[in-house]
């Protein structure tokens, strides 16, 4: 049996986090489009590969890893009918762009909710018997973990759930070995999403759906087959929200450059990176990332990351490390 299915929350289609990450990727999971790279073709070279090893899952973050089912597609969904149907919708709280463990740019919460903590955990138990327990192959290829992490994976199929849980939206995939600096070319993407989120990622994005996606066989891209809505916050006796968009908005191509008034304009000259008038391009700025000190990351002034080490990977307790924009090469 190669068919696997997932859940995962993607994104409203109309966020400018959604429309970036899908282009940073090259294809829409939801209509399934190629797309093309947001960034100027006369810099490609500049970038990490486009598209991208992770454009087979989708601009998404996970809440139930890929798994193999005895279960059909329609039994499936049902379940998530009903458990969404018990569940809250929640929020991501305000997002910053980090670099997780080993090396995958991504942008996840500055700090995880409770409420999105718990839909994670809810969701995971409530398929826990609908799947197939993975098979080793699909642990070892996760390494390194933690013990912890290895005991999640033996039990629920996955080794960052319950109280390892973490919500992240991946931009890229990883291009260097773990522990070795990270590639200019990652830099740059973390840059340009930057200057190009432009501080919109600091008002987080809703987690008002869940989406089951089916993989039909290895190395096949994942699809969105159904939608589950949560029900409003706030209100446990409602009906779910309003169905999603029939459609996925198509990325511009190339994407609109950041305002001339926007601080990660403003910031481009210090930056070093041309403004939207060349190529583009625009500069990097502050865009709302942490400082120094955040989150208990010390600054350790190399490349631009928090936390010790000669890339300054990673950060105390083997955390994300946190990108200061302007950084990279470039």
């Amino acid at each position: 049996m190669s068919e696997r299915y997932s859940i995962y929350h993607v994104p409203d289609p109309l966020s400018e986090a959604c429309r970036l990450g899908s282009a940073a990727l090259g294809r829409s999971i939801r209509s399934g489009k190629a797309l093309p790279p947001p960034w100027p073709a006369s810099r490609g070279g500049d970038f990490p590969p486009h598209p991208a090893a992770a454009a087979v899952y989708g601009f998404h973050a996970t809440l139930v890893a890929p798994f193999r089912s005895p279960a059909a597609a329609g039994t499936l969904a049902d379940a998530l009918d009903s458990a969404a149907a018990g569940l809250d919708a929640a929020s991501t709280g305000p997002l910053e762009l980090v670099l997780l463990p080993p090396g995958f740019p991504a942008l996840v919460p500055r700090e995880l909710p409770g409420t999105l903590a718990d839909l994670g955990e809810t969701l995971v138990r409530a398929f826990s018997g609908l799947r197939h327990p993975p098979v080793p192959e699909e642990i070892s290829r996760r390494e390194p973990l933690t013990p912890r992490q290895r005991e999640l994976a033996g039990i629920w199929g996955y080794p960052f759930v319950l109280d390892e849980f973490r919500y992240h939206l991946t931009l890229g995939d990883r291009l260097r070995d773990p522990g070795e600096p990270p590639d200019p070319r990652t830099l740059n993407l973390m840059d340009f999403v930057s200057a190009r989120l432009g501080g919109a990622e600091a008002r987080g994005l809703a987690v008002d759906a869940l989406c089951l996606c089916r993989q039909s066989r290895a190395g096949t891209p994942f699809d969105i087959v159904h939608v589950s809505r949560l029900r409003p916050a706030g209100n446990p006796g409602g009906s779910p929200g309003p169905p999603p968009p029939p459609e996925d908005p198509e990325v511009p191509a190339p994407l609109q450059p950041a305002r001339a008034s926007s601080p990660a304009v403003r910031a481009g000259a210090a930056a070093g990176l041309p403004g939207p008038g060349s190529a583009g391009f625009p500069g990097s700025g502050t865009a709302g990332f942490h400082g120094p000190g955040s989150a208990g990351f010390p600054c350790s002034g190399t490349v631009g990351f928090h936390g010790p080490g000669a890339a300054g990977l990673p950060g105390p307790g083997g955390g994300a490390s946190r990108w200061r924009p302007g950084n990279g090469p470039g």
